[in-house]
């Protein structure tokens, strides 16, 4: 079981394991606000159901997801829930006994302000997983076989000392400001942006009402009459204002949303060294884009 809100990094394995090895993969969908029901989620369990596989929050959307009532159906059912939290830790609490979750995937180079190419996977005692690579532990060198124990079992050759430090630094660093204060910092400022992107003629928004849920500071969003990429570029050269473009390695969100057709999106993420000024920049400089498209009109008429 899944949801229609992954990013590639599941979205691919499950693929593979659904047409290589055969695997059911069942996909829920999304409802117009950027939330999946739980409800649906535990419908959906069947007799052969081993584990459901879920993002706790969009890297498009920003919506957090309602993982506990799925948790707690899990437990119930002897199912594992294996959550993604690259987009949520660090950025709002991720706890595994709350949740229900039995293995709790991230990354590094997100809210928890380390660098790329670093991240790591919690796993609950008495989870069981099959090794998938075998190589070197540097520990017990005579063994035949590569170690069953952990963390032995999921490492192999020599691990990344430099990220494994920069995530240290970058995790005591949020721990000292507090996930909750920057979580509230960030989200200020989403609502400044939202408010102000939505008084532009022409932007549309993707599932970003306010109030609805639990979320992110990510905000999604196209203008009318101009495609993502440009959008990116206008916003890079003209304004120097960074942000992602295109299907942000989420392509079934985009299919849902109908934005897939057209290469995708603009989405902006808030951080914590971001300021209000920033977001009356980018306000100001998306509104400059959408009025160069009215007059480009009014002049072709």
């Amino acid at each position: 079981m899944t949801t229609c809100l992954e990013h590639n990094s599941t979205l691919r394995p499950l693929w593979i394991l659904a047409e290589e090895h055969g695997v059911e993969v069942d996909w829920i969908g999304f409802d117009d606000t950027g939330y999946v029901d739980p409800d649906e989620v535990v419908s959906h369990f069947g007799k052969n159901t081993k584990a459901v596989v879920m993002n706790h929050a969009s890297n498009v959307l920003g919506t957090v997801q309602n993982v506990a009532p799925i948790g707690r159906a899990c437990q119930e059912r002897g199912i594992h829930l294996v959550l993604d939290a690259s987009q949520s830790a660090g950025m709002v609490p991720v706890k595994m006994d709350d949740l229900g979750a039995d293995i709790v995937c991230f990354t590094g180079h997100k809210s928890l302000m380390g660098p790329m190419g670093i991240g790591g996977m919690y796993v609950r005692d008495g989870v069981e997983l099959r090794k998938t690579h075998a190589g070197g532990t540097g520990v017990r060198s005579a063994e035949r076989r590569h170690l069953d124990e952990y963390p032995y079992r999921m490492e192999y050759g020599t691990p990344n000392l430099p990220g494994i430090a920069g995530l240290r630094a970058g995790v005591s660093w949020v721990n000292r400001l507090g996930i909750g204060a920057i979580h509230a910092h960030e989200m200020a400022l989403w609502k400044e942006l939202r408010e102000g992107l939505a008084a532009i003629d022409g932007v549309t928004l993707y599932c970003q009402e306010p109030l609805v849920g639990e979320r992110i500071a990510v905000l999604a969003f196209n203008v009318e009459g101009f495609e993502a990429m440009d959008i990116g570029t206008m916003l890079d050269v003209d304004a120097n204002i960074a942000c992602r473009t295109g299907l942000h390695c989420a392509p079934m969100v985009h299919e849902h949303l109908g934005t897939a057709t057209n290469h995708g999106a603009v989405r902006f993420s808030m951080g914590p060294f971001n300021s209000r000024e920033h977001i009356e920049r980018a306000v100001s400089a998306v509104a400059e884009i959408a009025a160069s498209r009215r007059k480009s009109h009014q002049r072709s008429c």
